[in-house]
């Protein structure tokens, strides 16, 4: 029985093979986002060549995913994870070392010599190994959910990131537009002046409309500038990789406004953060059995003792016992239960933010859809009407050419602040959706930065 149990011992010790440990992860990662991860060590080349063929092309939301989940190494640095965490369920099935303890002993007269060799092999472990891989198989867990939640994260970035990518290239080509025009202007009003038909204060404000059309475009090129930056980060991509193009532009809305009831419960639900959790709770609690055991018994081993003494062996079983008399094992313990009550709480305060951060995300969703939703189907033909009236009216001398390009000016402004609540509504669709697959979703700070660029814009 006891060679049966060593042998088990030696099997078990061996490190999970990678399909074990990385297989539930990538089904788990693509059953959530429905795109495989690929991994630099397992196909470098082809991977390589398959990210420059997606970077040759105009991406789109897939493509981006796809890149950042090749080439992101934060993201595989987190995968590394998973291999640290599958050496521990190796180590959890390791025995102590045996030891061997050799007397030789010689008589001062040198009539006699005696012999005693006793070796012993500490058996708690062995009685322990169920706990001890127990708690390894948690950690490994463990690991698994933060490497999946780690995913689903950085897509969700990705993702929205993207989306302001493109929108600030809507941007970008809608101020170019508005600089042209206001250019134009100035220049007419310029030569209108030079004959003497229009006053001062009319030229004054074509040159000052032009001179923050300027600012504007500027401001929008730089933008356009720093989001790319951004994408670049969270690609992983750098040098000639970074020429890459986006041809897409802002998805249009949905017939109808999403309906997130449930989005509360389902990030509850599926919350990778939990999950992790939940693990690492259990690995406390299994802790906190192997300590409790350690400080009535720290040591125990059974093993053999031969003596010699003039030519005879004896053999004899050996036992030893260690006493807790100067160690109870006060601190494992203490720090056992502490990680459990620690699991606890954080379990408790995620579940808590996840549900206000559900419910912040939904009414973003809804506020951004609705605005969007109004200035296209009411603000924008609005102010469309109004230039064409103001356009009959001029064409009959009723309206003056400062009155035309106000017109046209409220127009192209209603036309980025449809873009700005296009973007606030995707970015907040993307951080529902992340939700809904297991992510942390974005806190009140990182909520507060994604809607200061629309806040700071309304000013311009």
């Amino acid at each position: 029985m006891i060679r049966l149990a060593l042998v088990l011992v030696v099997l078990a010790s061996c490190a999970p093979s990678r399909s074990a440990v990385f297989g539930p992860v990538d089904r788990e990662v693509e059953r959530r986002i429905g795109v495989e991860v690929a991994w630099h060590g397992a196909s470098g080349g082809r991977v390589g060549g398959a990210v420059d063929e997606l970077l040759a092309k105009p991406l789109d939301r897939d493509a981006v995913i796809r890149v950042a989940l090749a080439m992101n190494r934060r993201l595989q640095a987190q995968y590394d994870e998973l291999g640290i965490a599958a050496s521990v369920v190796a180590d959890a099935t390791v025995l102590a070392p045996t030891e061997l303890d050799v007397e030789y002993k010689r008589a001062l007269n040198g009539d006699g010599t005696e012999l005693e060799i006793e070796a012993t092999q500490d058996i708690l472990d062995l009685i322990q190994i169920p706990q001890r891989r127990g708690i390894a198989n948690a950690q490994l867990a463990a690991a698994r959910s933060r490497a999946v939640a780690a995913t689903v994260s950085l897509v969700a970035r990705v993702e929205a990131v993207y989306v302001d990518v493109v929108a600030a290239h809507q941007e970008l080509e809608l101020r170019q537009t508005s600089f042209d025009a206001a250019s134009a202007a100035a220049v007419l009003t310029e030569r209108m002046a030079e004959a003497g038909n229009v006053p001062e204060l009319t030229l004054a404000r074509e040159r000052d409309q032009r001179e923050q059309a300027r600012i504007d475009l500027g401001r929008a090129q730089v933008d356009v500038e720093v989001r790319r930056e951004m994408l670049n980060e969270l690609l992983g991509v750098s040098g000639k990789q970074t020429r890459w193009t986006v041809a897409a532009r802002l998805p249009d809305l949905p017939a109808t406004s999403p309906a997130l009831d449930t989005l509360e419960r389902d990030a509850v639900a599926a919350s990778l953060d939990l999950q992790a959790l939940r693990a690492d709770e259990e690995a406390a609690a299994s802790r906190v059995g192997v300590a409790r055991l350690r400080s009535w018994v720290p040591e125990l081993g059974i093993g053999i003792a031969a003596s010699r003494s003039d030519g005879e062996w004896e053999v004899g079983p050996a036992i030893s016992v260690g006493l807790p008399i100067f160690n109870q094992q006060q601190g494992p313990r203490a720090r056992a239960h502490a990680e459990l009550g620690r699991a606890r709480n954080e379990a408790s305060a995620t579940a808590t933010e996840l549900r206000a951060r559900a419910r912040a995300t939904r009414q973003r969703v809804l506020e951004a859809y609705a605005e969007a939703r109004h200035l296209r189907d009411v603000v924008l033909p609005l102010r469309q009407r109004i230039v064409d009236e103001t356009l009959k009216q001029y064409n009959a001398m009723n309206a003056s050419t400062f009155e035309l390009l106000v017109a046209r000016r409220d127009l192209v402004d209603a036309g980025r602040q449809y873009i700005d609540a296009s973007r606030r509504y995707w970015r907040a669709d993307t951080d529902a959706r992340a939700l809904a697959r297991g992510a942390s979703a974005i806190g009140a700070d990182e909520m507060r930065t994604s809607t200061s660029r629309s806040s700071s814009q309304e000013g311009h």
